[in-house]
């Protein structure tokens, strides 16, 4: 492997854990501000933006008609997977970094910096040449598929290693292949954002509402019962 083929390997490594990177320093001063570790991260991503040359951070997307059916096809497997995800954010601070902060931040990571750090190297950014969807969807590149494989890992930051957090590296990786397909042929991430935001609060409403019916089910349940008694009592002696 060449020196710049290693360099951007690396690189695209360390952007995938950046997170975990901050949450580790700022719990060495401070175990207070380790839930605000994203918006660190976040100010990091945005630092590194502006270091890091031909990204796709604040490119606006060109050639969308071409990935246009692939972003249907997205839109429309987020709404049919994203109840059986199995995210379940709670809390206002936590739901809002969900829905917003992490999609957002992530597409900057992974899409954004990640992704064209290895895309611009001739060896990772090479078509497959694989045509999929009869040329509706774009062609798959080695960048594509190594981040997507970092995006899924990564999620380990977040979660520990269970069948749970092994599900949502299985939604990660299929995620990230679909929008590192998207961010690669438009050379953007506008579209991503806008994506990872919609799964994300498809699968944070669905929680919301899983939850709701089950507490409304819970308040009901003792009230049944009680009419149930009172019905018994009443009729005991027929």
């Amino acid at each position: 492997m060449g020196l710049l083929m290693l360099t951007a390997l690396i690189t695209a490594v360390l952007i995938a854990f950046s997170f975990k990177i901050i949450e580790l320093l700022i719990g060495l001063f401070s175990k207070h501000h380790i839930r605000f570790a994203v918006y660190y991260w976040g100010a990091l991503l945005i630092a590194l933006s502006l270091f890091i040359k031909d990204n796709f951070v604040y490119n606006l997307p060109h050639d969308f008609l071409a990935v246009l059916p692939l972003c249907l096809l997205i839109l429309l497997i987020n709404g049919l997977v994203a109840r059986r995800s199995g995210y379940s954010p709670r809390g206002r601070f936590n739901t809002i970094n969900f829905i917003i902060a992490y999609p957002v931040l992530e597409e900057i990571a992974f899409r954004g910096l990640a992704l064209p750090v290895l895309a611009h190297n001739e060896t990772f950014g090479a078509l497959s040449g694989l045509e999929l969807g009869y040329g509706l969807i774009p062609q798959l590149s080695l960048a594509v598929i190594i981040t997507a494989v970092l995006f899924a890992v990564s999620h380990l930051q977040y979660y520990k290693l269970n069948a749970e957090s092994i599900r949502f590296m299985g939604f990660a990786l299929s995620g990230g292949l679909f929008f590192g397909l998207v961010a690669q042929a438009t050379e953007s991430i506008l579209l991503t954002i806008l994506m990872h935001i919609s799964f994300n609060a498809s699968a944070a409403l669905y929680s919301y509402n899983k939850r709701k019916l089950a507490k409304q089910v819970e308040t009901a349940m003792p009230s049944f019962r009680e009419g149930g008694n009172r019905f018994c009592e009443k009729y005991k002696d027929y």
